[in-house]
């Protein structure tokens, strides 16, 4: 017989720090992100695929719509030298070439005096068709859509008429400026120029093509104008002066890795992207994906994972069976082991409705029922939450009731639902279970000639955690079922921080509605070993599990 006083419970406000390590919290525990990544297995895999076809695709589209560019280097010597006297003899020597002097020869190559020069030697036209175009450019123009762009350049700039031969000019002048790439080796006097081309001898010849200019413009800079023609000769060799030592040939490939290598590695690149992006999304996931994230959670052990079970087959029903009695033995085997008095009084709970506690909750008492044990199965989720196991019509008077001394009962409780198992339906709600749950051992027992064993509670959701707190005068331990990916670790860990003294009570926990193909098969195999072949639970579960 159940003692009312001597399971009343009294609150005691513990001040124990239950907060998990900080390294937990910013989901950095080398442990817990190998969990969540084999959880996200299956995603990652299709992120994979998907990162691999696209990547596979923009490499076929980036090697039809490439255009070659080729680069040509040639090199300049800089060099200053001035005229010493010595005596009646006059000297000419070099002297000290200053960084400033390089700085100035570089800028000079790039200035539009010697790019001009450039222009007027090989001729506008030729220089706008081998000047290198974008991929883009490239194939606007095989589909016809560059004169189409003019036309709306035009419109833009208020001008209907075409570009006139200045503008032209300035807009190859600056192609050219962008293609083009003027550099010091290392500490040395000498200048690197280097000019691209849409072909290798147009490369070298572009870019010979500025290393002589850029000679001329310096030499004509430098020049002294003198009526006698034998002075400037001798004249004209003296100060900043510039060579070319090594003139362009024509490169051998173009700029670039090879099509083919870019065509190869980028299936392999957009796989790396897709994983990396995947990976990063299932580190920063906070939602409870696996058994290792509730047990550092909830510092309770994790009686399992049940699957996720649409449509009820022959051939997954057994295997799902397999995996519910593998759980709800562990699950009574920890509450034997921490109490030995009977009736044993079990609260079942999830954070929201929908996440399976119900179902849990009457396979449980189902499970204990089969085993030849007494059980009452105890709907106090103020609401209808078992028509899974029997229908009850809204007006079925209930717990409330009986605890509100409006029906007697015998007359509420529903006996032998199954053998050995009875259920007492929640009924009509109209106040709070606080203060009630005191006597509702004394209303389970009051006119039974037999006691039961198992008391199985189908407590309110932990988002009303008053509710289930207030449940602690009733109850010895407590099951929580989590749904797979569907709650989050704050808002279980700020739930749980408020059951007060209850927590003290959790058992264990049960993740719950978990994809198949998240389960392993080793681990199905090694239940179904354990557990042997059971036969059906002959649950209805209406929707997912």
């Amino acid at each position: 017989m159940l003692d009312s006083s001597a399971r009343k419970r009294v609150y005691v406000d513990r001040t124990e720090d239950r907060s998990l390590p900080e390294v937990w919290r910013d989901g950095l525990g080398f442990r817990i992100a190998l969990a969540k990544i084999r959880q996200h297995r299956p995603a990652l895999l299709r992120l994979l695929l998907v990162g691999v076809t696209i990547g596979g695709m923009a490499g076929l589209v980036y090697g039809a719509i490439r255009v070659p560019v080729f680069s040509a280097t040639s090199e300049l010597l800089i060099s200053n030298t001035t005229l010493q006297m010595s005596g009646p003899d006059a000297v000419v020597t070099q002297v000290l070439v200053e960084n400033s002097l390089i700085q100035s020869a570089i800028e000079m190559l790039r200035s539009s005096r010697v790019l001009e020069r450039v222009v007027d030697k090989i001729g506008l036209e030729k220089t706008e068709e081998i000047l290198p175009r974008s991929s883009l450019e490239q194939a606007i123009g095989r589909i016809g859509w560059q004169r189409v762009r003019d036309l709306l350049q035009r419109r833009i700039s208020g001008s209907e008429e075409p570009l006139s031969d200045e503008r032209r000019r300035q807009k190859v002048l600056a192609r050219m400026r962008s293609g083009m790439a003027v550099s010091r080796v290392g500490a040395s006097l000498i200048i690197s120029v280097r000019a691209r081309a849409r072909s290798p001898d147009e490369a070298a010849r572009l870019t010979n093509e500025l290393a002589a200019s850029f000679v001329q413009e310096q030499n004509d800079t430098s020049a002294v104008v003198s009526t006698s023609a034998s002075l400037r000769e001798r004249i004209k060799v003296l100060g900043p002066t510039a060579r070319i030592i090594s003139e362009a040939v024509p490169p051998t490939s173009s700029d670039g890795p090879p099509t083919t290598v870019i065509m190869l590695l980028a299936p392999v690149v957009g796989g790396m992207l897709a994983c990396g992006i995947g990976i990063g999304l299932a580190l920063f996931d906070r939602r409870l994906r696996s058994a290792e994230q509730l047990v550092a959670l909830t510092s309770v052990e994790c009686f399992g994972a049940l699957p996720r079970m649409k449509i009820p087959q022959a051939n997954r029903l057994g295997l799902a069976s397999t995996l519910r009695r593998s759980v709800l033995q562990r699950a009574r085997s920890a509450v034997l082991e921490t109490s030995n008095q009977v009736p044993h009084v079990v609260g079942v709970t999830s954070y929201c409705p929908g996440e399976g506690k119900t179902v849990v909750a009457g396979s449980w008492a189902r499970f204990l029922a089969g085993e030849g044990s007494r059980v009452l199965l105890v709907d106090a989720g103020q609401s209808d939450t078992l028509p899974a196991l029997r229908p009850v019509a809204p007006q079925v008077a209930g717990l409330h009731e009986v605890l509100r001394g409006e029906v007697a009962p015998g007359d509420a409780i529903q006996p032998e639902i199954s053998p050995n198992l009875d259920f007492l339906p929640g009924g009509e709600v109209l106040s709070n279970l606080d203060m009630l749950w005191g006597n509702l051992a004394y209303v389970i027992n009051a006119g039974r000639e037999c006691a039961y064993e198992w008391v199985i509670l189908d407590l309110p959701a932990l988002a009303t955690a008053a509710d289930v707190r207030s449940a602690g005068q009733i109850i010895d331990s407590l099951l929580i079922v989590v749904e797979w990916g569907h709650t989050s670790e704050t808002e279980l860990g700020r739930a749980l921080s408020s059951l007060g003294s209850v927590r003290d009570r959790i058992l264990g926990t049960v993740l719950n509605k978990v994809p198949r193909s998240v389960l392993r098969s080793e681990t199905l195999v090694r239940t179904q070993r354990r557990s042997g072949r059971p036969q059906s639970l002959d649950l209805t579960e209406p929707g997912d599990l």
